[in-house]
């Protein structure tokens, strides 16, 4: 029961992503919204079943990886255009 209640909140997020499309910095942060709902939702899983949770640290070790990067790209994104609008020509040019 608790795995359902958790796919909601899940796809509308992907919903709310898939909509507003103005600033990296919002598309960020829903993107690390979803991978922290998928996180909760792999260690109910985990526990559920009594498996071993070392995928669970796995997958946390390459979400704070593309988190990483996601921050560096902004922040020299930042330093070069002077904003972080997804909408901005040059951006659309990478």
């Amino acid at each position: 029961m608790m795995m359902e209640e958790m796919i909601t909140p899940i796809m509308l997020m992907v919903m709310v992503y898939l909509i507003s499309k103005m600033h990296i910095i919002n598309s960020l942060i829903i993107i690390e919204y979803i991978s922290i709902m998928v996180i909760i939702l792999m260690m109910i899983f985990v526990k559920s079943m009594t498996l071993e949770n070392h995928n669970v640290l796995y997958f946390m070790i390459l979400l704070i990886t593309e988190s990483v990067l996601g921050l560096s790209i902004l922040v020299s994104m930042i330093r070069t255009h002077g904003n972080d609008f997804l909408k901005s020509s040059t951006v659309l040019k990478l």
